[in-house]
């Protein structure tokens, strides 16, 4: 594989920073930043809770809140848990 003509910057969170594919990726000519690093200067960002935001997905604000709940909190679970448990 050659390098890439348009390298990227990439941030990286535990536990996916030892993917191979992060590997390869630096070899073709990109930027793997990990852990400590500022994620605002980076061009991607990639976490097992990781979501794409900017303007035009604005729209799926509710549906990634919806998810990291259910993540959290447990699969139908749309609202927090309540103060007794």
């Amino acid at each position: 594989m050659g390098k890439t003509p348009k390298p990227l910057t990439i941030f990286v969170l535990p536990p996916l920073d030892d993917w191979e594919e992060f590997k390869a990726l630096a070899v073709q000519g990109h930027v793997i930043h990990r852990a400590g690093y500022d994620p605002g200067q980076c061009d991607l960002v990639i976490g097992p809770t990781a979501w794409f935001m900017d303007t035009a997905h604005r729209k799926y604000l509710p549906l990634a809140i919806k998810a990291a709940r259910a993540r959290r909190y447990g699969k139908d679970s749309d609202d927090p848990p309540s103060a007794s448990g």
